[in-house]
Formats: C-alpha cells, structure tokens, sequence
C-alpha cells in the first residue's frame, strides 16, 4: 500500500494517510511538497488524517489469553470432562497453526466463547448508583452511593 494525499472536494478536505502525513512533516520530503502543492490548489480545504472506522458495539476481551482460555476450562468442566475438552481445544489450537496469523486467535476465540457462553455473562455493566454497605470500626452499616470508578 503506497502513502497518499486524497482530496475530497464534497468535504473540502485533503485527506492524509498516517505514514503521509508523518513524512509531511520532514521539510524538503516528497510528501511536504506535494501537500504544499495540495494546500496551494484548496487553500481553503482543510487538512486532516485518515482515520479507521471503529464499531462502537464490538466486544473486546482483553485479557483472554489460551492460558486463561486453558485454565479456565480446567475450573469449569468436570473431572469426566476436563480431558475431552482440554484435548478438543489442544486440536483447536494445533488447526489454526495452519491459518494465517490473523486468523489463528479469532477461531480458538469463537470456539471458547460458544463452548462457554455464560463467559459473555462477565462482561455486563454494574448497575448505576447502586447502594454499597461501608462498614467502618465500630460496626455501624450505612449506605453510600459511590461514584463511578470507586
């Protein structure tokens, strides 16, 4: 994929990818010469950088690892069954070393999370502004709504 400069004249803007616009920044460079020679021709287009469109929705499961995925199974299945799964996501895990390297994650990822569905359970929300009991040393109870992050 080579660096570029689009323009986009419905928005009036001259769009930089990132690798553009960080060897824009070198005076003298191919790069700042042809984004003067953008801003020359638009002088009142705006420059900005290309950015990657995110999904607000998409779950992220940070901290989901094979270790945790293996340890998990380990504490989750009975003892009948903790071998037969332990050695259908060993097999999982030895396919995907065969697929791109992108692809290899994803796959062990969607088989742990059907397998264990109750996992996306852990994910929700705590509720808002729910009571908490704050017992101090004299043993009396009161309750706070504390802040977010608390």
């Amino acid at each position: 994929m080579t660096n570029y400069a689009k323009i986009d004249h419905t928005n009036r803007r001259i769009i930089l990818d990132r690798t553009f616009e960080k060897n824009a920044l070198i005076v003298g460079s191919e790069e700042y010469k042809m984004l003067q020679a953008c801003r020359k021709d638009y002088p009142e287009y705006t420059v900005v950088r290309r950015t990657i469109k995110r999904n607000p929705n998409q779950e992220h499961f940070k901290g989901l690892t094979y270790a945790y995925m293996e340890e998990y199974i380990m504490t989750h299945e009975s003892l009948d069954t903790v071998n037969t799964v332990l050695d259908e996501f060993y097999e999982k895990r030895f396919i995907a070393q065969g697929h791109s390297q992108a692809f290899r994650y994803p796959t062990i990822k969607r088989w742990f999370l059907r397998r264990y569905p109750e996992f996306l359970g852990f994910r929700t929300k705590p509720a808002e502004d729910t009571p908490v009991k704050i017992v101090n040393m004299n043993n009396d109870t009161a309750e706070a709504n504390l802040p977010k992050g608390a």
